[in-house]
């Protein structure tokens, strides 16, 4: 109920925050309006190399950094420092400002924490754009010079001397103690000009075509793979085998190499399960081609049994949503570890499996025991409204806690849903 508050104020002052936040000359994340969810950054992933390009035009260094756990890390009451100043913020003792008000919801939706926001919404997107565009002008007025781009919290500047770079490194820990927030040391570095725009993987895998015809189009499935499984020994922390992935999805992947390049996608899966959404985008687009579904029943249990067990549920939740998908059945065996799971999303996807015959679980008691209103505003809230609104599990005392609440109920009668139906499940834009 809290993060509908707090949406509702910052739509309200969307006008002020966007004025606001374009007041950035470092800035690539500017949040702008979005057809596809509320908000997204001016300048995509992609545009981003070039942009940087073109602002180091005439200079010889590059400094990198970033905050350390920017979102983990951010102090709620320097959202209001941002946007007012730290002395007038503390001043207002009646939420008469936006910063302040924006504050109290944003404490309130997280049992009144001010140590951090959550990670996912895109309400945490525009507030820290807030605090970064603050930081930005705060730079721009002690180093006019300075020239660069922001991403999120990625910093890219660009000098012409080495003292330069190293003066701009004291000046942003400085301003990062002023809204309580750290320079992540391990990721700063001053790099002599020119430099890669983009990881070398990137560059290369891009490079790779997948040609039409298929004799030559298997030998380039083998390579693309390859190359892929060798970087993303050398850069464990970047998605390369998801990149690799969505080459597949511009390519015409012809029927005689759909076997290789299933065992080529299943393969990179097992190491990097964060990818089967790409599977699942990929199996839609050639689902003439696909007849058995041994192997990827095989992955889709192996990802279960591996992941459940140590409460991974962000790994097993995409493995269910593919098993859903594709009417992949889950045994005994790996249900009943998946049920010992307390993840919501995990539950939800288990449960609809349940009901469509494909999930069978001894039982489901975990689950079960957070079907009660006074979960309707703790962890599980999630669960406690959609699974009994789709009958798939009964409260535990058999009353309709949905109905007697007075905010949950308002949901029911506008067919407000976060899972099932025409909802899909999204993948965030911003990578932290």
């Amino acid at each position: 109920m809290i993060q509908c508050v707090l949406s509702e104020e910052i739509a309200s002052a969307w006008p002020v925050l966007s004025t606001f936040c374009a007041q950035s000359q470092l800035s690539l994340s500017t949040p702008k309006l979005s057809a596809v969810r509320a908000v997204e950054a001016t300048n995509s992933l992609n545009e981003q190399p070039s942009l940087r390009a073109q602002r180091s035009v005439g200079t010889r260094y590059l400094l990198k950094t970033d905050i350390a756990r920017y979102y983990p890390s951010i102090y709620t009451h320097s959202i209001p420092w941002a946007l007012h100043t730290k002395q007038t913020a503390r001043a207002d003792k009646k939420y008469n400002l936006l910063g302040n008000r924006i504050d109290l919801w944003m404490r309130e939706s997280q049992d009144k924490q001010t140590g951090g926001i959550p990670v996912g919404p895109d309400t945490s997107f525009i507030v820290s754009e807030v605090i970064g565009t603050a930081m930005d002008r705060e730079l721009i007025a002690k180093l006019p010079s300075t020239r660069g781009t922001r991403s999120i919290d990625d910093y890219f500047l660009y000098f012409s001397t080495i003292s330069e770079a190293e003066r701009c490194i004291a000046t942003i820990n400085e301003i990062g103690r002023e809204f309580e927030l750290d320079i992540n040391e391990s990721k700063t570095e001053i790099i002599l000009l020119p430099d890669s725009l983009e990881p070398l993987w990137k560059s290369e895998l891009r490079t790779l075509e997948i040609r039409d015809a298929a004799t030559p189009q298997s030998f380039d499935l083998l390579t693309l793979f390859d190359r892929a499984f060798e970087f993303s020994k050398q850069f464990p922390s970047d998605s390369v085998l998801t990149y690799a992935a969505k080459q597949i999805l511009g390519a015409n992947i012809t029927g005689e190499n759909w076997t290789l390049c299933q065992a080529l996608l299943l393969k990179a899966a097992l190491a990097e399960p964060t990818m089967l959404s790409v599977v699942g985008q990929i199996y839609r687009k050639f689902v003439a081609y696909h007849t058995d579904s041994t192997d990827l029943n095989t992955l889709i249990h192996s990802i279960c049994a591996y992941h459940a067990p140590l409460q991974q549920g962000n790994e097993v939740s995409w493995a269910l949503w593919l098993a859903k998908e594709m009417g992949v059945p889950i045994s005994k065996q790996v249900a009943d570890k998946v049920v010992r799971l307390d993840d919501d999303l995990v539950a939800l996807v288990a449960l609809d499996l349940h009901e469509n015959g494909l999930f069978d679980a001894t039982g489901f008691a975990k689950w079960r025991s957070h079907m009660q209103s006074s979960e309707l505003y703790e962890d599980h809230w999630l669960l406690a409204y959609e699974a009994f609104e789709h009958g798939w599990l009964p409260s535990l005392g058999n009353n309709d806690y949905i109905a007697n609440n007075g905010f949950f109920s308002i949901l029911r009668q506008h067919g407000v849903h976060f899972y099932g139906g025409a909802v899909a499940p999204t993948v965030s834009y911003f990578d932290y």
